[in-house]
């Protein structure tokens, strides 16, 4: 899959990535960073702020791996996700979205979790 294209299936478009980062930061952070993650998202805001609360979260605890490249994904996927959540003219907001969902991923394998590959 393209970095800009939105995943296929029951959650395609802005909905979709919003849905797609919210599931890839339910496998993890909750049993890494203690992160409540809700069931659903509704809306770019909702995604900046868990972004925004995984990032700071990864700040106060001791992780495994390369914890400064996790730490640094994820705070670009915070400010990505705040980007599109801005709503700015210039901003393509689906590619806010596909990076921020890269961030996390990238973060997620620094941390040394297996990510499953998707094409």
């Amino acid at each position: 899959m393209s970095a800009g294209i939105a995943p296929e299936g029951p959650h395609t478009g802005v909905d979709g990535l919003c849905e797609n980062i919210r599931g890839a930061l339910a496998g993890w952070g909750p049993g890494m960073l203690g992160v409540h993650v809700h069931q659903s998202v509704s809306g770019l805001a909702e995604v900046a702020g868990l972004v925004g609360a995984v990032a700071e979260a990864a700040e106060v605890t001791v992780l495994p791996g390369d914890d400064a490249t996790a730490r640094a994904e994820l705070h670009a996927a915070a400010a990505g996700s705040s980007t599109a959540a801005a709503g700015r003219a210039a901003t393509d907001v689906r590619a806010e979205l596909a990076d921020v969902r890269a961030g996390c991923r990238r973060a997620a394998v620094a941390l040394g979790l297996r990510v499953p590959v998707v094409f």
